[in-house]
């Protein structure tokens, strides 16, 4: 599997988009209800990518040209980090975080929070963020976790 991480461009979005909802659907939806899921996947219609990129830094994981990965850093808050479930477990998630962790020390941010569902609690916690407390958005529950980025 060769596997590359580089920005997000504009014409990005519509796979981009496809991969989150393919990724909420399938492996989100075992922690979470339907209506949880639908209401996360207005958050992240083509459109609403494009909005995405433009104000965030928006990495893509590729495969053969494929997009099949993505995750952003909004300041020192790491956002929207889904794989698609058929690469799931592969170390494409790991990748797309060490590129945002580049990103963070490049700007001298000195501490990364997260915002996990519960689904990727223990992918995060596997990178060192621990978790400081609980969030929720109605129902909907999420764990805030947080990483110091050493020197």
């Amino acid at each position: 599997m060769d596997c590359t991480i580089r920005p997000a461009r504009e014409d990005d979005a519509d796979e981009i988009s496809a991969v989150i909802l393919h990724a909420l659907r399938e492996t989100n939806a075992r922690d979470y209800t339907k209506e949880i899921i639908e209401r996360v996947e207005n958050s992240f219609s083509p459109q609403a990518v494009r909005q995405l990129i433009a104000k965030r830094t928006v990495f893509v994981a590729t495969i053969e040209g494929r997009v099949v990965g993505t995750a952003s850093l909004d300041e020192g808050v790491v956002r929207s980090v889904f794989v698609a479930p058929d690469v799931q477990a592969r170390g494409i998630g790991t990748l797309l975080m060490a590129e945002v962790e580049r990103a963070a020390r490049e700007r001298n941010i000195l501490k990364l929070a997260v915002p996990s569902s519960v689904t990727a609690e223990t992918f995060y916690a596997r990178l060192g963020f621990r978790a400081v407390r609980d969030a929720y958005y109605g129902d909907e529950r999420t764990i805030i976790m947080e990483r110091l980025l050493g020197e």
